[in-house]
């Protein structure tokens, strides 16, 4: 992730109580029509974390671009999202997002080991 025309971002959801596992299962099973709109949409690298006892979720992303406010979301991204409605604590018809301000970034260079990460 050594390109510095990436745009990292990180945020926190939180799972609805007794719905964690529903959550994974559900990731688990990902659309691949889901994942095709997601790289259409930029992204190049999408990792998520749960914190089971407190049902948080910490979202952690980096994409080709920011994404344009002006550009529609895929259809399919807007279905995903109401998918996971009765698992997420939702704001109206978006989940309960609380972004994350980046503060530190560091990168390691492995020697070329596959999936290396290099100095930026």
């Amino acid at each position: 992730m050594g390109d510095r025309g990436l745009h990292v971002s990180g945020f926190v959801l939180r799972v609805r109580p007794g719905k964690t596992e529903e959550y994974k299962r559900r990731h688990a099973e990902i659309w691949p029509e889901m994942l095709r709109a997601l790289r259409a949409s930029g992204v190049v690298s999408y990792d998520i974390f749960l914190n089971e006892p407190n049902r948080m979720v910490f979202g952690h992303l980096f994409r080709r671009h920011a994404l344009d406010p002006n550009v529609p979301e895929d259809p399919v991204i807007i279905r995903w999202r109401g998918y996971m409605a009765d698992v997420l604590e939702m704001a109206g018809d978006q989940p309960l997002r609380e972004p994350l301000e980046h503060v530190f970034h560091m990168e390691f260079d492995t020697g070329g080991h596959p999936g290396a990460v290099r100095d930026a």
